[in-house]
């Protein structure tokens, strides 16, 4: 058997392997998905204010119905968003309650139930990520 012809079919194998079978990359809409609600997370760790929590949910808000609008999402990734956006928002509204509130144990529940939507939060945005790795 002639080695030539079967290493170019090996070679053309890994060529046309290598382009379709290396899996789904993100798109540009998933990558402004990712980048609002990481922008979400850091302003949160830099002690970003309620009001402009509140802007930034907005925006990311908007960014995940642009990628909804889009006929082919994946869903892993769109299910982690979903989560995060959730836990995000559940999180503004403890954050308002802790706001309004004058008892000083609900304060404290708020504050532990928004360090915790929080984490849950950025560990959906990792995961999200991690729906585009080989």
């Amino acid at each position: 058997m002639k080695k030539g012809p079967l290493i170019g079919v090996v070679l053309v194998s890994l060529l046309v392997c290598g382009g379709s079978c290396s899996g789904p990359e993100i798109s540009v809409e998933e990558e402004h998905v990712l980048a609002a609600l990481s922008n979400i997370q850091q302003s949160l760790e830099n002690n970003v204010s309620y009001e402009e929590f509140v802007g930034l949910l907005d925006q990311a808000k908007v960014e995940i119905d642009r990628l909804k609008n889009n006929a082919e999402n994946n869903p892993c990734f769109l299910g982690a968003v979903d989560k995060c956006y959730a836990f995000y928002n559940t999180g503004g509204k403890a954050w308002r309650q802790k706001m309004v509130t004058t008892d000083e144990a609900r304060k404290n529940d708020m504050d532990l139930t928004l360090s915790v939507l929080q984490s849950r939060a950025a560990l959906n945005i990792q995961l999200a990520g991690n729906c585009y790795e080989n």
